[in-house]
Parts: structure tokens; sequence; C-alpha cells
């Protein structure tokens, strides 16, 4: 959930991708490959570095020491499937760092090439804030993007995430921790 609270005069959208659409749009060679890559996934991931600002500002660099503070490394599927739709979803983003068992050049090429399916403009859509407004999103289904054309002005949204199921794999394989204990926000089953 994410609720508008200080929004830019102008700018400063969320886009939201459909990560299911994205999967079902897939050729079946490509999602026949994607259904058996797994993904390591990381919180060490510079923010810095995706954006087009050359410096990073003191409440960034701030604000990334406290996210990478307990550091988590964890193996998923890169399809999901949804545990009440029975969907498959493409479960990739920029946490993901590397396919297990392939090398960093083969992660690259296929990372692009799945993550630009994701990206394609039929697959999103884009949210232009009111003060005040919410939403709420199936985080199992999707990527969401702030668009950063606001310049230096100030946007405030509070966001509340919800804990969820462990993904699990086409194969039904869960995903596995490899750095880190994150029990704390997946429930017990």
């Amino acid at each position: 959930m994410l609720r508008a609270i200080h929004l830019p005069a102008y700018g400063g959208d969320t886009t939201w991708a459909n990560t299911v659409t994205a999967y079902q749009d897939l050729p079946a060679p490509l999602r026949a490959l994607a259904d058996g890559l797994r993904a390591v996934h990381t919180n060490d991931y510079d923010y810095a570095a995706s954006t087009p600002r050359t410096e990073v500002s003191g409440e960034l660099r701030k604000y990334r020491e406290q996210f990478v503070s307990t550091l988590y490394r964890t193996e998923h599927p890169v399809v999901r499937v949804h545990p009440e739709t029975g969907e498959r979803a493409l479960f990739l983003g920029h946490f993901a760092q590397h396919f297990s068992g392939l090398s960093s050049r083969d992660f690259t090429v296929l990372f692009d090439l799945l993550q630009q399916r994701v990206t394609r403009p039929e697959n999103t859509v884009r949210w232009s804030w009111r003060e005040g407004d919410v939403a709420v999103w199936d985080n199992r289904a999707t990527q969401h993007y702030a668009v950063a054309d606001y310049d230096d002005q100030a946007r405030r949204l509070h966001r509340i995430t919800v804990g969820g199921d462990v993904p699990k794999g086409v194969d039904g394989t869960p995903s596995r921790s490899l750095v880190g204990d994150s029990s704390e926000y997946t429930p017990a089953i």
C-alpha cells in the first residue's frame, strides 16, 4: 500500500508492471527457459547507480546505509506461482544479481531480455498522484517504479508492506535464504 502525503508541483508518478502478462507474452521457448531459472536477489543494491544524478545526497546515503544494515541474499525462482490464482509471474527486478549456475554475462543478457518484457508499455500502468491517493497492489505479481522527474522538489509517500508467503517456482521448490534471516517478514506457515 502506498499513500501520497506530499507531492511535487510536477512529476513523481508511479508505474506498475504486470509480471503475469509479461510471462504470458513470452514465446514458449523463453517461458520454458524462465520456468527453470533461479535468481539470487539481495538488498545490497546500489540505488544511486540507477539514477541519473551524479552525486548521492546525504539523505540517500543514510537511507542506503540503513537499508543494507542487515544483509539479505535469497535464491528465488525466476517464475513464481501465485499461491491463490495459480498464475505464473516473472520474479525479477533490480534486486536480482545473478542466475544460479550461469555466468554474469549470461545473466546480463537473459535478465535484460526478460526484464524488458516486464516493462513493455502494454504491461504497465502509470499513476499520476494526488495528495491523499492510496494505491494497493499485489507485490507477488507486479513491479513498481517511482518516476524521478520532479527535480529537487519534495515528494513524500508512506508505504506499508504486508508480509507474504515464501515464493514457489513452477516445480514447487520454494525460495531459500542464503544470507540473513527474513522470517520476521514472512508469516509462519
